[in-house]
């Protein structure tokens, strides 16, 4: 039986026609994914051990007094991935990247920090696509930083979600905004 596990995700609100290249990108590239979750950068998880409501909470908690916040996607990056061995295709911020950080820090830094990954924080990222072919994937990424890829992008909330085997299912939706 599969393993219930948490995650803490921003799904950035984009203008319709970047938000349509972007889930073509990833149809293209990663369609098992692309359906299946919206274009996000994760803050936290996959973790297990927690109760939905639990980590809500501290999730709700970790993000009061944090405002609403741009981010631009204006580089894109092949990426191997460790543990599988396929190449990742990102999107990378610039500007407001410091600021999508700080947040992942901030969730990090209650109760969930003895779930923060050993080693370096990862590059904040929204994957696009996934390939065995480092050549491939690497031509793909210079076609777009040639085409001077400038997405903008509003982080306003951050998504709790539950994924189970293949299923994810939505928790809650904690809008960044709140005050005590």
């Amino acid at each position: 039986m599969p393993t219930e596990t948490l995650l803490a995700l921003v799904c950035p609100e984009f203008a319709l026609t970047d938000y349509e290249q972007i889930q073509l990108w990833r149809r293209e590239h990663d369609a098992e994914q692309a359906d299946q979750l919206l274009p996000h950068f994760t803050l936290v998880g996959p973790v297990s051990g927690w109760s939905p409501g639990e980590f809500a909470r501290e999730v709700e908690a970790r993000l009061l007094g944090i405002k609403p916040f741009e981010i631009v996607l204006d580089h894109a990056v092949s990426q191997r991935d460790d543990g599988s061995g396929e190449v990742m295709d990102w999107l990378v911020p610039g500007p407001g990247r410091e600021a999508l950080a700080a947040l992942q820090g901030r969730l990090y830094s209650g109760t969930l920090a003895a779930e923060r990954p050993a080693g370096p924080a990862p590059v904040p990222h929204i994957t696009i696509g996934r390939d065995s072919d480092a050549a491939a994937s690497q031509a793909r990424m210079r076609e777009l930083n040639k085409a001077e890829l400038c997405i903008r992008c509003l982080v306003s909330a951050v998504q709790i979600v539950r994924r189970k085997g293949e299923g994810v299912k939505l928790v809650e939706r904690v809008p960044l905004g709140r005050e005590r």
